[in-house]
């Protein structure tokens, strides 16, 4: 049998916390660990078509694909309006992003890379936040932190730097996935 999260919290079980937290943790782990090899393996994709397709021209393409099927769900759901406004403000900010990083097709990664952060993030903190606002803001922070940590790691792993740049491109994906959640969880009936 497994123990109640405490008094306040929604009725997860502390394991399942538990592993919403590892989940997060790993995730943070996979990234961090990766920083020695990243533009190694980040250049190496670009030299491929997919690659150059998927982080040149092609994440406008994959984004505006997104935002249209989460469009239809939202519709087909009969989602209310705040749903409509937290869409439309990720795909301004998704454009906006990807014009910013259109000469450095390598640092769109940040974006996708840091709205899943959001997303793990919220998902971790959900059980353990009263509150939806204060749960987003919170896993919208938390990942822009975890984004942050990884620029502060660069400054200290050879052949990397530390930019805040990349700081306000991991903070955009979190704030990125931190609106489509909002989408997604509004548009449930």
């Amino acid at each position: 049998m497994t123990e109640a999260v405490p008094v306040g919290c929604r009725s997860e079980t502390k394991p399942d916390v538990r592993r919403r937290w590892a989940v997060l943790a790993a995730y943070t782990a996979a990234i961090y660990a990766t920083l020695p090899v990243g533009p190694q393996a980040g250049r190496a994709l670009l030299r491929t078509g997919v690659g150059g397709w998927l982080l040149g021209g092609g994440a406008v393409v994959v984004a505006l694909a997104g935002g249209v099927a989460l469009l239809i769900v939202l519709v087909r759901r009969g989602a209310p309006r705040h749903a409509y406004v937290a869409l439309a403000a990720a795909a301004v900010g998704s454009w906006g992003g990807l014009a910013w990083l259109r000469a450095q097709h390598l640092e769109r990664i940040h974006l996708p890379e840091y709205a899943v952060t959001a997303w793990l993030a919220w998902w971790a903190l959900a059980p353990l936040v009263s509150g939806e606002a204060l749960g987003y803001a919170a896993a919208a922070g938390l990942a822009a932190a975890i984004g942050w940590g990884e620029e502060l790691l660069q400054a200290v792993v050879p052949g990397r730097v530390y930019d805040l740049r990349d700081v306000a491109a991991n903070a955009l994906g979190a704030l990125l996935g931190i609106l489509v959640v909002i989408a997604v969880r509004s548009g449930r009936r």
